[in-house]
């Protein structure tokens, strides 16, 4: 072989093992950069609607009666309540922006400007005054213009008890920030990839043909994420290799683990969310097994908030969980259906379903729920429902959660299934 032959031959080598890693890379760092910003952006919009769910929540749960502006207080009820500490402490526990209106001027905020002008007396967009306050529909876009500072954005209406609106919740994030977060995990995508492509110059004639089949692989894994599929897993044999291959199979892996961490779980507690129980139900429902659900609260909730702050109240939501997840291992799964309500899904007999049950209520009981020396005596009332499998999942829930309330409303820190009271 003359030297002009060999150096064709590295050459066509190098092509063949370059070109796939390239497309590789580029359709790793598109289906990254696309999944990341879809799930990150349902992300913030859940972040968003939930804060403020919550802070629209403790403004009516706290303080009874109707809203009104009166000589620059907003009072509810009685009560003035122009006092813009809630917000500032969402803003330094989450980062998120929020804006109390009345009508369509903001009265307490914590957006500024550039130079630390807060946006105080200035007034919402057209778009937002047409649905929220005349619609009374909730308004969530990420082309908000505050103040000359872009954020992606979530309002909320808030309304008297006769239904009528007369101001608005807030609740955003600066869109600059967010789209930089993005940019810098396509840098590092794009930094990784110049590197593997310098690795497989050097290594091309060693590893060209068990490369271009472990390419194959990762594009196939990849590919299957981006359907939506995030139950594939990758051949240990990529993982396991020694170069950057195996380092592209292992971020693909993590990256697949964190995907569905986020989809699925709840980031407190670690249960499913409401989201991946509602698909487990689904998935029961369509091989019709036979299962039991319980809807489950904790008593008392916001008292532990009230009294200790949320940070016990995360402590006792965490260990709550714990408890409800060492309990029913074996047995189906758990989730956080919302705040401190929480969703058991048995799909043993109904009597092994009710015994478990009575051994987390018991052991709830036992607990030594205890934070920054404040002891706190937390129980649980139970909601359960079970029939012959011709119920879809959604009836058993809302059956589940009838047996619930009436659990509440008998007590609490009971089971109610509908046929005893425990």
């Amino acid at each position: 072989m003359s030297r002009k032959e060999g150096k064709s031959i590295r050459t066509r080598l190098l092509f063949m093992v370059l070109l796939p890693i390239v497309l590789l890379g580029m359709m790793v760092v598109f289906m990254g950069m696309t999944l990341l910003y879809q799930f990150y952006s349902r992300g913030i919009k859940d972040e968003l609607t939930s804060t403020t769910n919550i802070m629209l929540d403790c403004l009516d749960l706290t303080v009874r009666g109707d809203y009104s502006y009166e000589s620059g207080m907003l009072l509810k009820g009685d009560l003035n309540i122009t006092d813009s500490t809630m917000l500032y402490r969402v803003k330094e526990k989450t980062g998120i922006d929020t804006t109390i209106f009345w009508r369509d001027k903001r009265i307490m905020t914590t957006v500024e400007n550039q130079y630390g002008v807060s946006a105080v007396g200035t007034k919402a967009g057209p778009d937002v005054v047409s649905t929220v306050l005349e619609q009374g529909n909730s308004y969530y876009s990420n082309k908000i213009d505050i103040n000359g500072t872009p954020y992606i954005g979530y309002y909320m209406p808030i309304k008297n008890d006769d239904n009528t609106v007369v101001g608005m919740i807030f609740a955003g994030k600066n869109r600059n920030l967010v789209y930089w977060k993005v940019i810098t995990v396509l840098l590092w995508f794009m930094v990784f990839f110049a590197i593997a492509c310098v690795i497989a110059v050097i290594v091309s004639s060693l590893y060209s043909k068990h490369m271009v089949s472990d390419i194959s692989v990762i594009n196939t894994f990849l590919k299957t994420i981006s359907e939506g599929d995030l139950t594939v897993t990758l051949d240990e044999k990529i993982t396991g290799r020694k170069d950057e291959l195996g380092k592209i199979g292992a971020y693909a892996s993590k990256m697949r683990c964190n995907l569905q961490n986020v989809i699925e779980l709840d980031p407190l507690t670690r249960l499913y969310n409401r989201r991946s129980c509602n698909n487990k139900l689904k998935a029961l429902d369509s091989e019709y097994s036979q299962y039991t659900v319980i809807m489950c609260d904790i008593d008392c909730f916001k008292k532990i908030n009230d009294n200790y702050g949320h940070d016990a109240g995360d402590y006792v939501l965490v260990n709550i969980s714990r408890l409800i997840c060492d309990n029913i291992r074996d047995y189906g799964f758990a989730g956080r259906w919302g705040g401190e309500e929480f969703l058991l899904v048995y799909t043993t007999g109904y009597n092994t379903a009710m015994q478990n049950v009575r051994q987390i209520q018991e052991k709830i009981r036992k607990y030594d729920f205890e934070y920054n020396g404040n002891k706190m005596k937390v129980t649980m009332t139970f909601g359960v429902y079970a029939d012959d499998n011709s119920s879809p999942y959604e009836e058993r829930i809302r059956k589940a959660d009838i047996n619930l309330y009436i659990g509440k409303n008998s007590g609490r820190d009971r089971i109610v299934d509908g046929k005893e009271k425990i």
